[in-house]
């Protein structure tokens, strides 16, 4: 069984978060992580990647649409 990738992120509260990367999904020519906390993994939460200065940056997907997308997406790899 494949270990899924580890990310530390830092929550709206400057707290320190691990979360575990589910999927990269690559959809409209943007890339996004599908990611849930360590031992919650009942919640995920979708992140746009872009690259700052050659770096990753995680931003969070608030458009509903958007979202929506991403999950479809997501979910239709199970379809094929």
């Amino acid at each position: 069984m494949e270990e899924n990738k580890v990310i530390t992120m830092l929550d709206e509260d400057g707290e320190k978060v691990d979360f575990e990367i589910i999927e990269i999904i690559e959809l409209d020519e943007n890339k996004y992580a599908l990611l849930a906390p360590i031992g919650e993994e009942d919640d995920a939460f979708v992140y746009k990647i872009e690259l700052v200065d050659d770096k990753e940056q995680y931003i969070t997907v608030e458009d509903e649409e958007e979202f929506a997308k991403v999950l479809e997406e997501y979910e239709s790899t199970f379809e094929e």
